[in-house]
């Protein structure tokens, strides 16, 4: 007889694989098959190397710059940097585009030295960097942290002179600067909001842009999308394997007793430096566009209205969709904790390789895939809703699978020596400890479901606009006004339901106080 938990695993697998593997290679196997229509569009290949490599060498150094004064530096500017990466990488792309593009919508503006660099390559890099920086500095500090203090340490006790004390820092952060410029590069290559925006404002051609091109317009190229997507993913695993081989040579600096890196309070030089860094990075990523946005949005109320049922729309997709996501993060996470060997393998694999597809090619592989007499689904809620679930369950296993681990497994088997059954274990024990992470886990899943760009252009049905393709379109139309108040109004949804689960949350999570009897 077949264990339950070997068929939970294997159903989990089969599930994994229809949402994953299936679409992914329907859209790969195309170019095998049928002739692209068009040309290559060899253009936007270089000018989307040449963007991501621009992005990367000024993203690199400036997300291990943050990311060591994290680590190393305590007080205020050391939150405040904490604080603006996180905020930096939970602002959407196109939000964040659309606050710069109603700064420039002024003829003046627009047409002098430094319009004409905005809607150029130069503004293109600096919404890449503003958005590509958080994703160095994380990868940076994980890379950072594992080093420790001990060879610092020894260079300073010997009395080492400054030139090798400085090639002994570098060495060590070479593994840093390389894994987060590569990941700098493959999340710029990946990047659809700001070319969907202002990519087709400065009329440059960018690989992302020419994909969704490919697959919105009459007639549908879907060869010739699926031979774009092959060049997406080959330039990925380039960037990839380059800084795997750094940071292999980089091990050997590395010891698994390493002292943990001691904090201390900046010099007024690095606090300078750092601080403006800090500055310009949320002045360009959150201050300006909040501002401008704000100001639009107040300014006048002429015009056809801004759709703000797409605000409503988006925050229940966010809802269902994350509610599902983070139960099957769960799901997967306990079943993984009691299996071994192909199977748990598989799953690592699977998940891990979702996690560096785009968007977009995920979403054309939906397209494919569920557009068939079989699986009729394309153009229903339901494959949105399962789109988004599935791009979004990689980032969930992240955020739950600390909180899972810290899980102490002798609480279950104390309760099962006491007799408390099943439902009682799950509800009084686990769901009490594991609600607030989880709930944490929730909202930030929902909060990137409900501000989620490609496979929402890609997916959605007639008459149900998803948030996201709402302030695009707006943008694209010229309508700042409308689309300042849509994104305005996104974020407040976003925050009132983020204070309403987390008050909700405070309540569970708070001691109960002893009734007298």
């Amino acid at each position: 007889m077949i264990r339950a938990g070997a068929l939970a695993r294997g159903l989990l697998l089969a599930l994994i694989v229809a949402l994953f593997v299936y679409p992914l290679l329907r859209v790969l196997v195309l170019p095998l098959q049928v002739a692209a229509h068009g040309g290559g569009d060899w253009r936007a290949v270089a000018d989307s190397v040449g963007l991501a490599l621009a992005t990367a060498t000024i993203a690199a150094p400036l997300g291990a710059l943050l990311a060591a004064f994290v680590l190393t530096r305590s007080g205020p500017l050391a939150r405040a940097a904490s604080v603006t990466l996180w905020a930096l990488f939970l602002a959407p792309s196109y939000v964040l585009t659309t606050g710069w593009m109603i700064v420039f919508a002024s003829p003046a503006l627009r047409l002098s030295l430094i319009g004409q660099a905005f809607f150029g390559p130069a503004g293109l890099i600096a919404l890449y960097v503003v958005k590509a920086v958080p994703f160095a500095a994380f990868v940076a500090r994980a890379s950072l942290g594992g080093a420790g203090a001990a060879l610092a340490e020894a260079a300073r006790v010997h009395a080492l002179p400054w030139r090798r004390r400085a090639g002994i820092a570098l060495r060590l952060a070479a593994p840093a600067l390389a894994t987060g410029f590569a990941i700098a590069a493959i999340e710029t290559m990946q990047e659809f909001g700001i070319p969907a925006t202002l990519g087709t404002a400065s009329r440059m051609p960018i690989l992302t842009y020419a994909i969704y091109r490919r697959l919105a317009e009459i007639p549908t190229d879907f060869a010739g999308a699926a031979a774009l997507c092959w060049r997406l993913i080959a330039i990925a695993l380039v960037l990839g394997a380059a800084s795997l081989a750094v940071r292999r040579q980089g091990t050997a600096l590395r010891g698994g007793r390493g002292r943990a890196l001691t904090r201390r309070r900046p010099g007024w030089r690095e606090a300078c430096l750092v601080g403006a860094v800090v500055l310009v990075l949320g002045a360009v990523g959150i201050g300006i566009p909040a501002i401008v946005l704000a100001a639009r949005a107040l300014a006048g109320f002429s015009g056809a209205p801004a759709p703000f049922a797409a605000v409503a729309r988006s925050l229940g997709f966010g809802i269902v969709a994350g509610a599902g996501a983070t139960a099957v993060a769960v799901g997967v996470l306990k079943l993984r904790a009691g299996g071994v060997g192909v199977l748990a393998g598989a799953l690592d694999a699977l998940l891990l390789a979702n996690m560096a597809v785009p968007g977009l090619v995920l979403g054309a592989g939906y397209i494919l895939a569920f557009n068939s007499a079989i699986l009729p689904l394309y153009g229903t809620t339901a494959l949105l809703l399962i789109a988004y679930a599935a791009g979004t369950i990689p980032l969930a296993l992240r955020m739950a699978r600390d909180a899972l681990g810290d899980l102490d497994h002798t609480l279950a088997a104390a309760a099962r020596l006491h007799g408390l059954g099943r439902a009682t274990r799950a509800i009084d024990i686990e769901a009490a400890l594991l609600a607030e992470p989880l709930g944490f886990a929730f909202l930030l899943v929902c909060g990137a479901i409900m501000f989620e760009l490609p496979i929402s252009e890609l997916l959605y049905p007639p008459g149900a606009t998803p948030l996201g393709v709402a302030i695009v379109t707006l943008d694209q139309m010229g309508r700042f006004a409308a689309a300042a108040r849509v994104a305005l109004a996104g974020l407040a949804a976003m925050a009132g339901f983020a204070a309403i689960v987390l008050g909700g949350l405070r309540l569970l999570a708070a001691p109960r106080r002893a009734v007298a009897t």
